[in-house]
């Protein structure tokens, strides 16, 4: 086992720096967790006393991890747009697409694209960020409706369900891609060593 997360550890160093690491393991675990513990929450039994709301207790063990999530997935997308830029991950806003179509040629051909700025894995990531960024948003965007009384609440927390949809399949795709690409670099790697 320990073998096991020292490779994941050493394939995952190739891209990204220790902090980013460290990030991008939490947000996989916390995410998984979501996922579960939301079977708990209990939106019938949310009681509102004057300017009070009262959540049971499997409702509050989706939310305070939903709110860290909140916050590492915010330092998360911060330090990677800050280290590699907007464009990097979104280059149609900037009407480049090179890249992009360089890396469905090389899919169409039967090979997996390397990372590159404006790639195919890049925009993914772009797109799987998105996805997460707008699930959480809704989310606390729900718990502060929610918090306050407001009508409101009902919207937002359709909306965080739907947006989750999102990022079980990002989930799903991006994990397969990634452990695809490590059984990749593991066959290979002691041709590169």
């Amino acid at each position: 086992m320990k073998g096991l997360l020292r490779l994941i550890w050493a394939y995952f160093g190739r891209s990204q720096p220790v902090f980013v690491r460290l990030l991008h393991i939490m947000i996989l675990l916390l995410v998984v967790f979501q996922l579960i513990s939301s079977n708990g929450v209990d939106l019938d039994h949310i009681r509102f006393t004057g300017n009070s709301v009262f959540f049971e207790f499997g409702t509050w063990a989706h939310i305070l991890p939903g709110l860290a999530l909140v916050a590492i997935c915010a330092v998360f997308v911060l330090s990677e747009w800050y280290r590699r830029g907007l464009k990097y991950f979104f280059p149609y806003l900037w009407a480049d697409l090179s890249q992009l179509k360089t890396d469905l040629k090389t899919l169409f051909s039967g090979k997996l694209p390397a990372s590159a700025s404006g790639g195919l894995p890049a925009v993914v990531q772009g797109l799987g960020l998105g996805a997460l960024a707008l699930t959480l948003l809704s989310g606390l965007s729900w718990f502060l409706l929610a918090r306050a009384g407001s009508e409101l609440a009902h919207i937002a927390i359709e909306a965080h369900e739907v947006l989750t949809n999102l990022v079980i399949v990002y989930l799903i795709g991006h994990g397969s891609m990634g452990l695809l690409h490590m059984i990749l670099w593991m066959r290979s790697a002691p041709e590169e060593g």
